[in-house]
């Protein structure tokens, strides 16, 4: 796996070099990726999946407090089920796609984004409670997509995020918990 993490940010553009080897080391010595910049590096993993840090760039600070305002928005409605609320952070194509879901699986009868995350519930907006303690800590963009991440209480977390009309928006229903 590492050696296709290597791959990938080579492929980026990192110019990461294994000295040959195919294990992603060189000569014992792990490589980290050196195209990732700023607060993302803290979250690499040695031996880990290193994915989302490898993603795009860095974003500036600036971009990183819009970012982080609306996911701390976002984070209170999620926590107090507040689904019509919590439909508001959500990109137009994510909460499309939540309803489409929740339509087919209620042959017809759920028809809107909070009605989509009533009746699917924690399976949807997940049971981690709020898992931010402050702002996020980096937010890793390419193109549309994004990456925000942060440091919880207790775990480190991953939240998909899309810039819509100039705005972020939240991409996926609950954060995910960070693979170590």
């Amino acid at each position: 796996m590492l050696f296709a993490l290597v791959v990938l940010a080579a492929g980026c553009g990192g110019g990461a070099s294994t000295g040959g080897g195919t294990d992603g080391t060189d000569g014992g010595a792990e490589v980290f990726y050196p195209n990732v910049q700023g607060p993302g590096r803290e979250f690499l993993i040695a031996d880990g999946d290193n994915l989302v840090q490898a993603f795009g760039d860095e974003a500036s600070a600036g971009e990183r407090a819009k970012a982080s305002r609306v996911v701390q928005a976002w984070m209170k409605a999620r926590v107090a089920e507040d689904w019509a609320e919590d439909c508001k952070y959500f990109s137009r194509s994510y909460a499309r796609a939540l309803v489409k879901d929740a339509n087919g699986v209620t042959e017809g009868k759920v028809k809107s984004c909070p009605a989509a995350l009533d009746y699917f519930g924690p399976e949807a907006s997940g049971t981690s409670g709020n898992t931010l303690t402050g702002p996020i800590d980096s937010l890793r963009v390419k193109g549309p997509r994004a990456y925000a991440q942060w440091h919880g209480p207790e775990e480190d977390w991953v939240l998909p995020m899309k810039i819509e009309d100039g705005a972020w928006w939240v991409d996926i229903a609950g954060p995910i918990e960070r693979t170590k």
